[in-house]
């Protein structure tokens, strides 16, 4: 092992330990402390592990490869140091799950575009949430939950990942810390849908005219599609794509948001998008998503710093991915071929929840 590797592997195990402590003693004892006291010690910790990550060095470059043609918002320190500390704010938030309730969700979640959901209700052909991994996105599910309606949500458990980066990735302490987080996802009021396993539930929910939650740039799915994303060339999922199509559903493009300093978090519904045929199923893949990634630009131009977390696992992932989210990343080290890593997939969806 070469010393970069050595001070990378001690790293990662600090950065668990520190997860862990967070998880469990913390799950315990943060919900009693006010959330508003919580941000600087989340700004710490994001900086901490801003350094950690020497300055940020990968998502810098993700940051540069992302706006080579699109003028930055804001600074590029601004960014990358807003990133850091906003994803750690996120990360307390899950700890905070199991306190939140009717009662108090208007104290953490603002919900703008409401109308736009209920219209789409009332056509009694259930309601597509189409999200992307923008911001603390989970918080859609006890936003909509907990106003009452029927929430269901697609997406892997945690401890799936366990499972899909066994041999690259997975410490005993992470593992402990995914099973947590797993189990305060569960005390949300929404029905999971695990995305590696069977579908038909997420259909169904729609067929009984209720609410589906799902992210157009995960990285699990059978059919591929390109779309550019900020000019830069992505391999997105047709997963999306075919729920539209098959279930006739309205699709509400849907961004969750914080900007610095707030102290509540803001869900975006926009209006439905409208269905594009065209001459050919791989053509209208490619036209609905190129229309998907559309009304997203906008808010990644404005909030950057939103996206730049999950930009940064998907690199880091890419040896494991069936396709890569972008197409321009660094060669990795280990890279599977597209069938290697869909049977991986396939069998970290055979994960079981035991409890």
């Amino acid at each position: 092992m070469s010393e970069i590797e050595r001070m990378r592997s001690e790293l990662r195990l600090v950065k668990d330990a520190a997860g862990w402590l967070m998880y469990h003693p913390g799950a315990d004892v943060l919900p009693a402390i006010p959330r508003t006291f919580t941000m600087p010690f989340a700004a710490m910790g994001g900086d901490i592990a801003r350094w950690m990550a020497e300055d940020g060095a990968e998502m810098r470059d993700e940051l540069e490869r992302l706006f080579a043609t699109t003028p930055l918002p804001r600074p590029v320190n601004d960014i990358i140091r807003d990133a850091y500390r906003a994803a750690m704010f996120n990360e307390l938030e899950v700890l905070r799950y199991p306190s939140l309730g009717p009662d108090t969700i208007n104290d953490v979640v603002k919900v703008e575009g409401r109308e736009h959901l209920e219209r789409a209700l009332g056509r009694g052909r259930g309601a597509i949430v189409l999200l992307s991994h923008f911001g603390a996105n989970q918080m859609v599910m006890p936003a909509l939950g907990h106003l009452g309606y029927a929430m269901n949500q697609l997406s892997a458990p945690p401890p799936v990942w366990a499972e899909i980066l066994r041999h690259e990735r997975t410490t005993p302490m992470w593992e402990a810390t995914l099973n947590r987080r797993w189990e305060l996802e569960k005390r949300l009021p929404v029905r999971h849908i695990n995305v590696f396993r069977f579908l038909r539930p997420a259909f169904e929910c729609l067929e009984r005219n209720e609410v589906l939650g799902l992210a157009f740039d995960g990285g699990g799915g059978r059919g591929w599609t390109t779309a550019s994303i900020l000019g830069r060339p992505a391999n997105l999922s047709t997963q999306p794509i075919q729920f539209w199509e098959k279930s006739g559903a309205a699709v509400l493009p849907a961004v969750v948001l914080r900007p610095r300093g707030a102290a509540k978090h803001k869900l975006v519904i926009e209006p439905p998008l409208r269905w594009r045929r065209c001459s050919t199923r791989e053509r209208s893949h490619e036209r609905n998503m190129a229309a998907i990634v559309e009304r997203f630009e906008p808010w990644l131009r404005r909030y950057p710093e939103h996206y730049l977390q999950y930009m940064l696992m998907r690199r880091r992932v890419r040896g494991t991915d069936i396709m890569p989210l972008f197409r321009d990343y660094p060669p990795a080290a280990n890279q599977l071929s597209p069938e290697e890593a869909a049977e991986r997939l396939r069998i970290a969806g055979e994960w079981r929840d035991s409890s």
